[in-house]
């Protein structure tokens, strides 16, 4: 994010080294600045000495960033953030030095009377760390004070943006810190910043003022914004946090003003408007009472999803009635081109966008609040496809549509995690319980559906996304649940599953060998098998079509010298399908021309393989030798594969069964 951010780690580091050194130094520094900002504010003259001032922006801004790298460390966003050890340890060493009572006050104070002067008498024992809160807090108020003011020119951009950060790792580390995690622990940071201090709910409720404040103040300001949003998430991720904020007015004003886009919000990215979505499900979420739960139900979900239903209604109207041909279809054709205009698009996107907010917070929650999200979402994918199915030569929405359903995808893998091994006694619970499933498989079938892509050259479609690839990654998440659970038992999962391969590997077969590893692609086999061992005609189809073009694609990188031991893995579908089914009578039988052209397909791929099978034949009954020879003699050693020689090795291959059969039964 900030440049010469890893010597900003190792200054850090080092800072930590001398701590007893280097942090009342940098405080000294960081008070002495916002001294002069403050001072530079109240003078009278009408004369700003930009030098001067650039100098002070200059200095706050590196003293930020250096004071948060040696007070935090870096972590991973899924990593528990701690309090570095070393600051710990000084600070627990500093105590003996500290007037607790004197620690919180002045905490307070600064925010209640921000022209309070830090001086060393008023700073006279307050622990060092306090001393670099309150600092902070002190230059958050200035620059607060200056936006009132109307002084924009005292304010910088790079300082608002170092403030925020430090700000937010500071929330992230130290606001309600488990005192469990620590072997020593501070007394002066577990009365200031630990679960259930007195300034813990202070402090929470005034960060949460301090993400209003900049979204008021800092709306065109992208880097300000990205670290206010953020700010916002560590909030709302915190258990602690989250249920002092969403008891704030301050916080259902906010969530209301971003759900309705007004104003200062519509000038903010769509990315963190849906990081301020994120934000507030988590918050709302993450609180067991059912007020709140009810309260993001109707303020947030509801008008969500009635605006999207609004949309999709209008659409789905209006192409009604253009297909009635009626006296309103000229009026109906301009309303209708009315959706494909700028800020209906720009609405369409804000609207996705709040859904994909709403899956990633709801992500972070408790099993039960993921439940609870997720099944209040399957109508809502439904619109959302027609969404998909109206905008699909549209690449922006075509993108973040598929981004939702990617995370949807996930979605359903953790929630099914949280609901393994739940029981049922009820009437059709596994096609109920598994449902989900269902849902997905059938999105994902209509995300490959050929209308909904438009393949012309045409500018304005999106040539960068692969939908192959956002389907298969939806059928990696399903596959070990599908086999783990045996979901193919199920009629409607069954049937959309095999769907789904099918078309997949009609259109992106390349996917399929690009993207699976072996142990996946070997389990994706495994189904294919299921299908021809298990089901009807109609599935035993779909799982033939599916071979013969997973073979299609492996004889193309024959040709390219480009094969791999995925490829080999179809070999024992022609022994499969000789032996197994053509010796004996199945209801594969009805399906003797997808069949043939499947064992074509194969036998063009795997040529030594189908000889080789041929003279184990000819070992089992002398008898066969003649047909067998005839059959090969008509293939030839290297058999091409087109239609036409598909066509005639399917009679060919006709007369070869029957005779075969009828050799058996002597």
């Amino acid at each position: 994010m900030f440049l010469f951010s890893e010597q900003l780690i190792c200054i850090g580091l080092f800072g930590r080294h001398i701590i007893d050194y280097a942090l009342p130094l940098l405080i000294r520094l960081l008070i002495d600045r916002t001294r002069k900002l403050y001072n530079m504010m109240n003078n009278n003259s009408s004369n700003i000495n930009t030098n001067i001032l650039d100098r002070i922006n200059d200095d706050l801004h590196w003293l930020l960033l250096i004071c948060g790298h040696v007070l935090t460390e870096e972590y991973d966003s899924d990593e528990q953030k701690t309090i570095p050890e070393a600051v710990m340890n000084f600070s627990n060493e500093q105590v003996k030095y500290c007037d607790l009572n004197k620690c919180v006050q002045i905490a307070q104070h600064i925010l209640q009377q921000s022209q309070l002067d830090l001086s060393d008498e008023i700073m006279h024992g307050v622990s060092p760390v306090t001393q670099c809160l309150v600092a902070v807090l002190k230059l958050s108020e200035t620059e607060r004070h200056l936006c009132n003011k109307g002084q924009f020119e005292y304010i910088s951009v790079q300082v608002a943006v170092s403030l925020t950060w430090f700000i937010r790792r500071l929330a992230a580390n130290y606001l309600g810190f488990d005192e469990q995690s620590y072997k020593d622990v501070s007394q002066t940071l577990s009365v200031l910043l630990g679960k259930g201090s007195e300034m813990l709910e202070f402090l929470t409720n005034y960060f949460l003022s301090k993400v209003v404040t900049n979204l008021q103040m800092w709306a065109s300001e992208s880097d300000v914004i990205k670290e206010t949003a953020d700010l916002f998430v560590t909030l709302s991720i915190k258990k602690d946090s989250s249920s002092i904020i969403i008891k704030n007015d301050l916080f259902w004003t906010l969530a209301n003003n971003v759900i309705t886009n007004q104003m200062p919000i519509q000038l903010i990215n769509e990315e963190y408007k849906r990081l301020l979505i994120k934000g507030i499900t988590c918050s709302c979420l993450n609180n067991s009472s059912d007020e709140y739960r009810l309260h993001f139900d109707r303020s947030i979900f509801q008008i969500l999803n009635q605006r999207l239903h609004s949309i999709v209604e209008s659409i789905h109207t209006l192409l009604e009635q253009i297909k009635l041909n009626n006296n309103n279809k000229i009026h109906c054709t301009n309303a209708l081109q009315t959706f494909y205009s700028e800020n209906v698009l720009s609405q369409i996107s804000t609207l996705i966008n709040s859904y994909c907010g709403l899956i990633e917070g709801g992500s972070r929650c408790s099993s039960e609040q993921i439940t609870y999200l997720f099944e209040h979402s399957q109508q809502t994918l439904q619109y959302i496809l027609d969404l998909f199915d109206f905008y699909h030569n549209y690449c922006d929405q075509v993108q973040i549509i598929l981004e939702l359903f990617s995370l949807y995808a996930e979605h359903v893998l953790i929630f099914t995690k949280c609901n393994y091994g739940k029981k049922t006694k009820e009437i059709n619970a596994d096609e109920d319980f598994n449902a989900h499933i269902y849902t997905l498989l059938n999105c994902l079938n209509h995300l490959l559906a050929k209308d909904f892509i438009d393949f012309s050259n045409d500018n304005s479609a999106n040539t960068e996304v692969n939908v192959g690839d956002v389907v298969l990654y939806g059928l990696i998440i399903c596959l070990p649940l599908i086999q783990s659970d045996n979901l193919l038992k199920i009629p409607s999962i069954s049937s959309c599953y095999y769907k789904l391969v099918s078309s997949l590997c009609e259109q992106h077969s390349e996917c399929i060998f690009r993207l699976l590893n072996p142990d996946q692609y070997s389990i994706f086999l495994s189904t294919i098998k299921l299908g021809l061992d298990n089901y009807d005609n109609e599935i035993c189809k779909m799982c033939l079509e599916t071979i013969q073009n997973l073979t299609l694609y492996t004889m193309k990188q024959q040709k390219l010298n480009q094969t791999n031991e995925k490829t080999k893995y179809l070999e024992h579908f022609l022994d499969y399908l000789l032996q197994e089914i053509v010796i004996t009578t199945t209801t594969l039988s009805d399906l003797f021309d997808t069949l043939a052209g499947t064992i074509y397909t194969l036998i063009c791929a795997y040529p030594n393989q189908f000889y080789h099978i041929l003279g184990q034949m000819k070992q089992y009954d002398e008898n066969l030798s003649i047909i067998i020879d005839k059959l090969a003699n008509d293939i030839g050693q290297k058999p091409d594969y087109n239609r036409k020689a598909k066509i005639s090795f399917t009679v060919k291959f006709e007369s070869f069964v029957t005779n075969l059969r009828r050799i058996m039964k002597k």
